[in-house]
């Protein structure tokens, strides 16, 4: 399966409620490489509001994702993740600190995009912080 391929397996259709086919997922992304190990962690963060995912559950599900490899892209990228789960958005400050650490380790863009969705950005300096490492990374 190609990265492409997984992509369009999953976006938008996570299996939260189904624990063999998430773990499933979380390996099949480790197999693929690039990106998708963090490809699955955003769609474990952004629950679509038509779901329903206690707490508890989608901690379960990010701590199983988390110990399944290591990066430390996780460390970098986790009180994004973690704002998701306690449903608690990260300030403008706390998100622009955090991608300038991910900054640091090109194409990790859909750690990234985790980062980007976890604030308001009501200035826009995040999207703007967003869209200068993306150019950044493009032109290694």
């Amino acid at each position: 399966m190609t990265y492409e391929e997984f992509y369009y397996s999953i976006d938008c259709k996570f299996p939260y409620h189904d624990e063999a086919a998430w773990k499933q997922l979380i390996a099949v992304a480790h197999d693929i490489g690039e990106d998708a190990p963090f490809l699955v962690l955003h769609e474990i963060c952004r629950v679509p509001a038509s779901e329903v995912l206690e707490p508890e559950k989608h901690l379960v599900i990010y701590e199983y994702w988390k110990a399944s490899f290591s990066s430390p892209v996780q460390q970098i990228v986790e009180p994004a993740c973690l704002s998701y789960i306690n449903k608690q958005e990260l300030s403008e400050y706390q998100a622009l600190d955090i991608m300038d650490k991910l900054a640091q380790y090109p194409n990790n863009i859909n750690a990234l995009q985790v980062v980007l969705f976890s604030c308001d950005d009501e200035t826009g300096l995040v999207d703007e912080k967003y869209e200068k490492i993306i150019e950044q990374w493009k032109a290694i």
